[in-house]
């Protein structure tokens, strides 16, 4: 019971994280990159890829989760691709990642992740900039 009303919680302050930047921040970013063909391209392509972005990135060990939900909501990601990416991969400590044995093989996979993580959103990156050249 613990753990699922944890879990829970854990969901709901994520969200709240989301739609704070997201209605609270975004427009500001919005006018600050207003004409730059580039930054709206790239920002197209990743509310695009959403759920695959979101899911991505939380593999990562670099990008704390907590950060990410801000993150996430200062870009044209949608909600529910968010919220189901989200929920799809678990808290770090849900991983272990400060404790036990598998900590160097977590902590591998993770940056295996971030490089996956990575390439997929540079190529949405360069395919979204040649699109617009």
């Amino acid at each position: 019971m613990e753990h699922s009303t944890t879990f829970h919680l854990l969901q709901v302050a994520a969200a709240v994280a989301f739609l704070i930047a997201r209605y609270f921040a975004r427009e500001r970013i919005l006018k600050l990159v207003e004409g730059n063909k580039k930054f709206l391209a790239i920002d197209k392509a990743i509310g695009e890829n959403g759920f695959k972005v979101v899911t991505l990135l939380r593999l990562s060990p670099l990008l704390p989760f907590s950060v990410g939900n801000y993150l996430y909501g200062l870009t044209s990601v949608k909600f529910v691709p968010y919220v189901l990416g989200r929920a799809l991969i678990q808290e770090e400590s849900e991983f272990g990642l400060s404790r036990g044995n598998n900590q160097l093989l977590t902590l591998g996979l993770g940056l295996l992740a971030t490089s996956i993580a990575a390439a997929y959103v540079t190529r949405l990156a360069k395919d979204a900039i040649k699109d617009i050249e």
